[in-house]
């Protein structure tokens, strides 16, 4: 997830300042969203089978990278193409570049709109996770795949209470690491 992290903030970061290829790359974004997550696993696994990379982690880190991305990218790109442009007028007043005004005002007013897309993607993505099971790269899918062949109803129930609770724990350790980031006067009370 941290991988989807870099890549999904920097890309919104490159696009936002460019609408012809911010529409392209979210297109891309939403395309790959449309692809069904167990067929984008074994998709990842045809295309990384010829290195010898086809089961395991790699393919599953591949799909759930690409999964990841829109929710960040486009979050990244709105919240930098929204911030109020009588601040940005100002700080063009004040002398700033637009390497300043990216840098030092539209990125720290964008900080809650970029984490609520890392929130998601960070969500999503774990639920995804379980699919991984499947294709040799284990994790919390076992319980629910094996539960599910041997109609164990408990083990089901198990990993998806296991998998909810991941995703719950992440998404209020996120919710912390955004309080840090936002500057004190963008902070909810």
């Amino acid at each position: 997830m941290p991988i989807a992290i870099v890549i999904g903030v920097s890309i919104g970061f490159l696009i936002s300042s460019r609408p012809h290829l911010s529409r392209i790359v979210i297109g891309l974004s939403s395309l790959i969203m449309t692809i069904p997550s167990l067929a984008l696993f074994g998709i990842m696994v045809v295309l990384l089978a010829p290195v010898k990379l086809g089961l395991g982690i790699t393919p599953a880190v591949f799909a759930i990278v690409l999964y990841s991305l829109l929710p960040i990218v486009r979050n990244t790109y709105t919240a930098l193409n929204e911030v109020d442009p009588n601040v940005i007028e100002a700080a063009r007043g004040m002398g700033f570049t637009r390497a300043q005004i990216l840098y030092k005002i539209k990125a720290p007013l964008s900080v809650p709109v970029i984490m609520a897309g890392i929130r998601n993607a960070i969500v999503l993505g774990v639920g995804i996770a379980t699919f991984a099971f499947l294709i040799a790269a284990g994790g919390l899918g076992y319980f629910i795949f094996s539960g599910v062949s041997r109609a164990n109803l408990f083990m089901v129930f198990s990993g998806a209470i296991l998998v909810s609770l991941m995703g719950m724990g992440l998404n209020y350790l996120f919710l912390r690491i955004e309080m840090w980031l936002t500057p004190q006067g963008l902070q909810r009370n």
